[in-house]
């Protein structure tokens, strides 16, 4: 790798970037080719719901990047097949002979409450987010784990997968868009304890951007906002500002994080700690009843106050 300096931190290095023609994907290509970086753009040009389509936002991406003086090629995979990994892993090699970033970023929502939801828009979302995560990130970690045991050094691997904020806020009609985001989400937290040893990084970002996606959310704020519109100069909303963030994971600065989620919108980012315990009830000497955990479970969640003299039982929290 060369060397990289305040203004190009990524040069000479390669990324893949899933679902990389609109909204954050394509901040992330055009964020990563800024600084440096030599970018695969996938994105097979679907619409919201994951239905074919004639546009080819890929080719205007990388046709942009080049344009400015970066570089970029094409890939319009399906990220939900297993071939499409290993294509993409191929692609870089093929172009520019070494593969150091991947994000997986793609994705299509098919909002619906469960008790409406059919299984073909359950199987399509788990497969696109979850399924695409998986596909993707294989070969590039076999591929990184081959770089580290054939050299004996760490290999440079960086893995940035995308989650959703609902994960925190709830998620009511998008049951099958959360599940697979917490998947992805504990996926990447297990690569990440997986690669450690290879010296490779994964991490996940809660993004909060206006995108295609989340144009319904936004919509009231926009109309507040559209008085004010010309005097803004920072709009928090851009997808500029989850792809900044990105890219400083993919940058050898950001290399010592790794198995962490964050959520990054605007101005904001922040550290999310994911399955963490709480409280714990405990007995030193035998197990719990029914009748035992009727009167000790509601304290557990700060209902009533403690007995005066309760069975032996201990809480924790942890510190």
């Amino acid at each position: 790798m060369q060397a990289s300096n305040g203004a190009h931190p990524l040069e000479g290095l390669v990324a893949v970037v899933t679902g990389g023609g609109r909204g954050i994907g394509r901040a992330y290509c055009e964020r990563l080719a800024a600084y440096g970086a030599r970018v695969v753009v996938n994105d097979a040009g679907v619409s919201t719901h994951g239905e074919a389509t004639t546009e080819t936002p890929a080719e205007e991406v990388a046709a942009a990047i080049v344009a400015a003086g970066g570089k970029a090629v094409v890939h319009t995979g399906d990220v939900a097949q297993m071939s499409t990994g290993r294509d993409l892993l191929a692609c870089a090699l093929d172009t520019w002979g070494r593969l150091d970033i991947v994000v997986a970023n793609a994705g299509f929502g098919r909002p619906r409450m469960a008790f409406n939801l059919d299984d073909s828009d359950w199987d399509a979302v788990i497969g696109v987010h979850l399924k695409g995560t998986f596909a993707i990130a294989q070969p590039a970690l076999q591929h990184w784990r081959a770089q580290s045991k054939a050299t004996g050094a760490p290999a440079y691997g960086r893995l940035i997968t995308t989650a959703t904020g609902l994960l925190l806020y709830g998620g009511a009609g998008q049951s099958n868009y959360v599940a697979a985001k917490a998947g992805v989400l504990a996926f990447t937290e297990a690569v990440a304890t997986e690669m450690a040893p290879y010296g490779v990084t994964a991490n996940t970002i809660m993004p909060g951007a206006n995108t295609r996606l989340a144009q319904i959310g936004w919509r009231m704020q926009r109309s507040i906002d559209d008085d004010t519109a010309a005097e803004v100069t920072f709009d928090p909303r851009d997808p500029v500002h989850v792809a900044e963030f990105g890219c400083y994971l993919a940058s050898p600065a950001g290399g010592w994080i790794s198995g962490q989620t964050f959520q990054a919108r605007g101005g904001h980012i922040e550290h999310v700690q994911t399955f963490v315990v709480d409280h714990t009830l405990e007995r030193a000497d035998r197990g719990w009843t029914v009748a035992d955990l009727t009167g000790e479970m509601p304290r557990m969640f700060g209902a009533g106050a403690r007995r005066a003299d309760p069975p032996p039982t201990t809480w924790k929290k942890p510190s």
